[in-house]
């Protein structure tokens, strides 16, 4: 594997505050025969191509990735296992939410944990060697420390993401890990089945279609007002319950009734139970007719941008529109996806574990 020299490991360890006399108690550091360096003592570095990340940085991608942190979520080890890379990963927040992950790539209960975003431990991040760190776009704080102490950052756009700005994520990350195969078949992916949902979504009627309220816990006030969430629902042929107006207010229980949405849909590992039996919600329209959903959890949230997220537009477009369960077949599109991206045979059981 192409790790740091000892030497760099050092000098990357007293950048982050280490004292270079703790280092060699660290242990597992590797070393390797050092070839012949520029006279500053560096390393030379070599770049394979460059890319632009999130914030509009272009990224020099080193000639060999072997080693990669990542300190976001966002579906970013999710595009990595994808590209071939799962077993590269040195360091990423817990995967414990995704227990369908973990089985796929059991590795990752072993992986450290060097803290997430802007709550970094940066001394356990330096100690495994990266070489490229994939960091968030809303931790600047935390990627600044990153770079300081010099390791390549990659920006991903985790929840800032729109369709096209995630496509184009995939073609990049694809670059750097050296499997643009992949990424492009992953696009072509996209392309089709959200391709063929707009096509049936366009033959609903204006006076047909539906309204989604979008919660993020089993509480009428927690709207979900991102981006991705207005254009999830857009994408289906559905109208996105909140009022542009009404974006960057307050949401009060009197105005959920008010919007009186058709469906609510509720981020995964909430009790439905508590909306249901809420007193002030009794007379919406989608607590009556019993159309309120919890979002399913695969390998990654299906609500929210991540290589898996078609299969979230498709739940969704036949959760809205029941008709259109006749039209595809989700069980059998989930584990050809599963069998194509990840390369796991996905069981009924497994299957049935995400609703």
């Amino acid at each position: 594997m192409n790790l740091l020299t000892r030497r760099r490991f050092v000098e990357l360890l007293a950048a982050a505050g280490v004292a270079a006399t703790g280092t060699m108690a660290l242990g597992g550091c590797a070393q390797q025969e050092e070839g012949p360096k520029p006279a500053d003592g560096q390393a030379p570095e070599t770049v394979s191509g460059t890319v632009v990340d999130a914030k509009g940085n272009e990224f020099a991608i080193p000639e060999s990735v072997e080693r990669i942190a990542i300190t976001c979520n966002g579906g970013t080890t999710h595009e990595v296992a994808i590209f071939g890379a799962a077993d590269k990963i040195v360091a990423q927040p817990s995967m414990k939410k995704f227990p369908q992950l973990l089985k796929m790539y059991p590795q990752f209960n072993d992986v450290v944990n060097a803290g997430s975003f802007d709550d970094l431990n940066i001394e356990a991040l330096v100690a495994t060697e990266p070489d490229v760190a994939l960091v968030g776009v809303s931790s600047d704080k935390g990627n600044a420390q990153i770079a300081e102490v010099g390791i390549p950052t990659y920006v991903m756009l985790i929840g800032w993401a729109a369709i096209d700005t995630l496509k184009q994520e995939f073609l990049n990350v694809g670059k750097i890990l050296g499997n643009e195969e992949k990424a492009q078949r992953l696009v072509d992916h996209w392309n089709a089945t959200l391709g063929d949902l707009e096509k049936k979504v366009a033959k609903i009627p204006a006076g047909d279609r539906k309204k989604v309220y979008y919660l993020s816990g089993a509480d009428i006030t927690k709207a979900n007002t991102g981006d991705w969430g207005r254009t999830w629902i857009n994408a289906i042929g559905a109208d996105f319950a909140v009022p542009e107006a009404d974006l960057n207010g307050d949401v009060t229980v009197e105005k959920a009734l008010e919007w009186d949405p058709d469906v609510i849909v509720v981020q995964g590992g909430s009790n439905l139970d508590e909306l249901y039996g809420a007193e002030q919600v009794q007379d919406l329209k989608a607590i009556k007719n019993k159309q309120v959903f919890s979002i399913p959890i695969g390998g990654f949230w299906w609500d929210r941008p991540s290589p898996e997220a078609t299969l979230g537009f498709l739940w969704l477009a036949q959760t809205v529109y029941p008709e259109y369960r006749g039209d595809v077949d989700l069980a059998a599109e989930t584990k050809d996806f599963f069998k194509e991206f990840y390369g796991y045979d996905l069981s009924d059981d497994e299957y049935a574990s995400f609703f």
